[in-house]
């Protein structure tokens, strides 16, 4: 006999940059990934198709707010992977194991930048999926802002799953977002 444990999905947010987050339709834009981007709405899949799930979804989402793309970024998503690996080991916070928040953007060779910010999430089973983790970055302001930001052009991803935070079938994201020039 199982025990049922309901499903959690949390988020953290973190930046640098300022300026108006433009307003749009979040269902139409959703509603656009989900047709878009191969995969965006389950958790299933392995690591290299949640990742293109996600880089699918986020620029689906920025273009329905009228901004550009964001672009991969090689210091980024190793920043990014940096993160994922000191959250997974040390708990869901931007300053895990007690790091600075800007350290793994240094370690990956991103910084100096113009700007750059952080979204974090987690979420159990479809709960974290690229479409609804989108879904709760933009209900949430500081998310939101982060994953509208127009300066932005580079984007970098870490994506794991397994147990974590006492819980089985969480899917862990880091998204990093910047600017150099």
């Amino acid at each position: 006999m199982g025990v049922a444990v309901p499903l959690t999905a949390l988020v953290l947010g973190m930046a640098v940059p300022s300026g108006a987050v433009p307003q749009a339709s979040d269902s139409s834009a959703l509603a656009a990934v989900a047709s878009s981007c191969a995969g965006a709405t389950t958790a299933a899949g392995d690591e290299h198709s949640r990742l293109e799930a996600m880089y699918c979804g986020i620029n689906v989402v920025r273009r329905a707010y009228g901004l550009h793309f964001v672009m991969g970024n090689v210091p980024l998503n190793r920043s990014s992977l940096l993160k994922a690996n000191a959250v997974r080991r040390c708990g869901f916070t931007h300053t895990p194991c007690g790091m600075s928040f800007t350290r793994t953007f240094r370690e990956a060779g991103y910084l100096p930048a113009r700007g750059f910010g952080e979204n974090l999430a987690w979420g159990q089973g479809e709960l974290g999926s690229p479409v609804y983790t989108l879904q709760l970055w933009l209900n949430s302001p500081p998310h939101r802002k982060n994953l509208l930001t127009a300066s932005w052009r580079d984007l970098g991803i870490a994506f794991e799953r397994g147990h974590m935070f006492g819980r089985d079938g969480v899917a862990l994201w880091v998204m990093q977002f910047g600017r150099r020039h």
